[in-house]
């Protein structure tokens, strides 16, 4: 099972009508797309990059998205990928 994570859905800058979809304390200040791949590359859950993809909420930003094997919940898998990029940072 795969599931689709945009940069959006965890951008503390962003609010949750914007699609922030993990708790603002828990969300990384703007995050990139390799940034979110070489954390779920780190948690073994296969990335794999979609470039030049638009976020529906935020159609005028292409920052891609990113398709991932699903092994735990969504929100989880999302936590754990932001938790990872703010120690890398």
């Amino acid at each position: 099972m795969e599931a689709v994570i945009w940069p959006a859905n965890i951008d503390s800058k962003k609010t949750r009508k914007e699609g922030r979809k993990i708790p603002k304390k828990d969300a990384v200040k703007d995050p990139t797309i390799k940034e979110m791949y070489e954390a779920a590359k780190k948690l073994g859950l296969e990335p794999e990059i979609e470039k030049n993809k638009y976020y529906p909420r935020s159609w005028w930003e292409r920052k891609g998205r990113l398709r991932i094997k699903k092994t735990k919940s969504k929100i989880e898998i999302m936590k754990k990928i932001s938790r990872l990029i703010k120690a890398m940072r």
